[in-house]
């Protein structure tokens, strides 16, 4: 029972250390690099991601801008209303995906399309606590791929609501240890061909 006790102490006191590290990213400073990337890509969820999307897409900064997760019931023209982009660089420039329902399908969503558009870079448009998750799970769909972070809004620890982001960093840290274990079994599956390529090989030149 003791054991139980310091062990159960023990994990809440990494959590704890983790989650005081990811509140400290949080509240940094966020430096914007003004690069230009392929695309830009921003993933639904608030006004203020899909409005500086659109604006980062009007100062060039993207080729074209990709919205990931849009609802199925909203039409594309009502859409392009809402974000007030005009026809023209809505019908040149911006594209949208429905498929996603969590961070996961928008980045599996979005790996698709660059894939599509033979796009090798793109700026990540999402919410300032969500985009450490967003970043692991784009970086385990797109590894080659350069990814350019782009939050949007500002630390305000008067407004802070501790236990959604507590759950945040949950999910990050779900996020993060599955991207470790996919990219271990990615490299054991690897290692286990080329093996059994060498053997293959071997085993040719000795017949």
């Amino acid at each position: 029972m003791k054991l139980f006790y310091y062990f159960s102490i023990s994990l809440f006191l990494i959590w704890l250390g983790g989650f005081s590290w990811f509140l400290h990213g949080l509240s940094a400073e966020p430096v914007l690099s003004p690069q230009r990337t392929d695309a830009i890509v921003v993933l639904t969820g608030g006004r203020n991601r899909l409005d500086e999307a659109v604006k980062l897409l009007q100062e060039k900064l993207g080729e074209k801008l990709f919205i990931s997760g849009v609802n199925e019931i909203v039409r594309e023209e009502e859409l392009y209303k809402y974000l007030g982009s005009g026809e023209q660089l809505a019908g040149c420039c911006i594209e949208v995906g429905r498929e996603a329902r969590n961070t996961e399908g928008n980045a599996r969503e979005t790996a698709l399309w660059m894939s599509r558009n033979h796009y090798r870079s793109l700026r990540l448009v999402t919410s300032l606590e969500h985009m450490p998750r967003a970043m692991v799970e784009m970086k385990r769909f797109m590894p080659r791929l350069e990814i350019v972070g782009h939050p949007v809004g500002n630390w305000r620890p008067e407004n802070t609501k501790f236990y959604s982001l507590a759950r945040e960093y949950n999910k990050y840290v779900f996020s993060l240890v599955r991207a470790v274990l996919t990219d271990k079994l990615a490299t054991e599956k690897s290692m286990d061909e080329t093996h059994d390529a060498l053997s293959e090989g071997e085993e040719k030149r000795a017949s």
